[in-house]
């Protein structure tokens, strides 16, 4: 046989081998060394087909590849395989993804995350860039989201913790649990006693009666409905239930609890509040040191408490109660409020973010201020303004909150800025060295305030043996190309952030291990809290000088409460009434789910909804 007879032959061979194999690949996949195999044999038939077919069987190779890899769902056609994926959520679309090479080589994944964003809120103003992924920006979305309801079930104040507890099978939201200080009856069980151990308030209890307002809520409103969200104050508690009402408790010095009325200092027992000019019912609730914000389902807010700094937004510097309607926004939509020590931000429907009250570190984000000492505004801003520098970006702050003389934005790609006072790092910008003193300057590193929002990168720093961290070395950040934060807590002197890989950051004063770093000291850049790594954590709350992380657990079926930092007067509920550096789990202790989406009432605004308001604006004088 002539030399080019036996490769004839040979070809022949190999084309028959290839096709047998091609017949049984439904019904096995094949080994690695049957691979290599056909795949030298498809190279020796290409070879003796001519220039003309290589493209053609390239791509017939490539399919097949891609059928081996799916096993016998390569028979669907990419349309139905796209429709069977459309019903799997985000965790289940990553598992499909890192499962099989096809689906990414395909692009079925981009496709069918890129169809399931156009149906999550937060993602339609979401900016993305050549290098960003569908499914990774989609699971920053949903994962942010359910951080933002998860919140609404757990919150720290200045020396007392509140949380709704509950399982998967108990979603009533009836019992609320409190501990630390009831110097002021924040604990609302009826004593002014400190409680170092969680105590069960069950708010639809009868013998709460005795707290109610009388006059001032409708006798469809007087059986609790569960809680939707929980808020701690400085001294006081606020819980919104799920038919839109308020209940108060606690220090009342200032009118942070909105009684109507003669009302005693100090409440230690759940009271009902009516905000009389309110649309329908409430729908959002935030607390400050000691006043008190509420948005409604018309998207109009209302202010009580103390005002000295402006923080009411009301034009003066009075302390104000019962909840009054901030003038200065009618015509506009609130969509988000927050409150800080003695300032306020709201978002509008427009993307606009305002804030007012207290200035002197930069935490309003204004820039120079100027204008606010020429008004003779010299102890804050007591009208809305407008935060510019905000307004100018490519993604809209979907998220924010506010510290004691700081503020944190996040926006809806998970960027996030901050502005307010940097002497002790709760910014997380790093320190500077300046220069001076005299007459002999020298060299120290230090923090600036921030008069307008600056952006913060979140980064995986490599550590050292002994712990430490090196600022030149990051790791990589299953993120992305840049680590997405979902969720911002500030606190008097800290800040804590939820990134959407389940990494949980700490900056700032450290005086009480409420870093959660294992030490005291203070750090100015936002390092990663080692202790909670490897847990599926589910949001974060800040208070005074402790911290608070909930921590979800596939095993028991429940979520349970991590707290640090300060705990002398039993805010970390551990009994002991010490302080912690570490996280550690609040025992016996169950945190409620979060909230539906369909069910959360803050994603129940009606910004469609007419104003009511008459031009006169007597409205305000009725709350007066």
């Amino acid at each position: 046989m002539r030399g080019d007879e036996r490769l004839t032959t040979r070809a022949r061979d190999a084309e028959q081998t290839a096709t047998a194999m091609s017949a049984v690949r439904y019904q096995m996949s094949p080994t690695p060394n049957e691979k290599r195999r056909l795949s030298s044999m498809t190279s020796a038939r290409e070879g003796f087909q001519g220039v003309a077919s290589t493209e053609r069987n390239a791509k017939r190779r490539r399919a097949t590849g891609g059928e081996w890899e799916i096993g016998n769902l390569g028979k669907l056609p990419t349309e139905v395989l796209e429709l069977v994926l459309l019903n799997l959520d985000v965790k289940d679309l990553a598992r499909v993804a890192s499962t099989c090479t096809y689906f990414n080589a395909s692009g079925i994944v981009e496709r069918v995350a890129g169809a399931r964003m156009e149906f999550v809120p937060r993602a339609t103003a979401l900016m993305l860039t050549k290098r960003d992924s569908y499914l990774k920006a989609w699971h920053h979305c949903t994962f942010s989201e359910r951080a933002e309801r998860a919140a609404g079930n757990v919150s720290l104040g200045q020396f007392h913790t509140a949380c709704v507890t509950g399982n998967e099978s108990d979603t009533t939201g009836m019992v609320v649990s409190t501990f630390g200080r009831g110097f002021h009856g924040q604990i609302g069980d009826g004593s002014f006693e400190t409680r170092a151990v969680p105590t069960q308030l069950n708010l639809n209890d009868k013998a709460l009666d005795i707290g109610r307002v009388e006059g001032f809520f409708l006798d469809s409103r007087n059986d609790f409905k569960g809680v939707d969200s929980i808020s701690l104050g400085g001294s006081h508690n606020v819980v919104l239930s799920r038919d839109g009402t308020i209940v108060t408790w606690g220090l009342a010095s200032s009118g942070e609890l909105g009684h109507v009325g003669t009302t005693p200092i100090e409440v230690n027992v759940p009271r009902f509040v009516t905000v009389r000019s309110a649309e329908d019912k409430i729908t959002q609730i935030a607390t400050g040191f000691n006043h008190t914000l509420a948005v409604d389902r018309a998207g109009r807010l209302f202010a009580c408490g103390r005002g000295r700094s402006g923080q009411l937004g009301l034009g003066t510097f009075r302390d104000g109660a019962p909840f009054a309607r901030i003038a200065a926004l009618r015509g506009m939509r609130v969509v988000s409020a927050v409150a800080g020590g003695a300032h306020s931000i709201c978002i509008t429907s427009d993307g606009n973010v305002w804030s007012w009250g207290d200035c002197r570190y930069g935490q309003l984000g204004l820039g120079d201020l100027t204008f606010a000492a020429a008004a003779g505004w010299n102890n804050g801003v007591p009208w809305p303004c407008l935060v510019e520098s905000l307004n100018d970006m490519d993604e809209p702050v979907a998220s924010m909150s506010a510290g004691g003389a700081h503020s944190i934005f996040v926006t809806t790609g998970g960027r996030m800025y901050v502005c307010g006072r940097g002497k002790h790092g709760a910014l997380g910008v790093g320190r500077s060295t300046y220069t001076g003193g005299w007459p002999h300057p020298k060299e120290r590193k230090v923090c600036a305030n921030r008069l307008s929002p600056d952006a913060v990168n979140i980064h995986h720093f490599v550590r050292r043996a002994d712990g430490s961290i090196m600022e030149n070395r990051v790791q990589k950040c299953s993120c992305g190309t840049r680590c997405r934060v979902a969720v911002a807590a500030a606190g008097a002197t800290h800040s804590c952030v939820l990134t959407s890989c389940g990494g949980v950051f700490t900056t700032g004063e450290n005086s009480y291990g409420q870093l959660g770093h294992g030490d005291k000291t203070s750090t100015y850049v936002f390092t990663r809290v080692e202790a909670l790594r490897g847990k599926t954590v589910t949001t974060v709350s800040a208070g005074h000088n402790h911290t608070g992380a909930v921590v979800e657990s596939a095993e028991k079926g429940e979520s349970s409460l991590y707290l640090w930092g300060r705990g002398d007067w039993g805010q970390l509920g551990n009994g002991d009434l010490r302080s912690c550096t570490k996280p550690q789990e609040v025992k016996e202790l169950s945190v409620a789910p979060p909230r539906p989406e369909n069910e959360a009432l803050m994603y129940k605004q009606d910004l469609d909804a007419a104003d009511s308001d008459n031009e006169s604006g007597s409205d305000d004088d009725s709350d007066a």
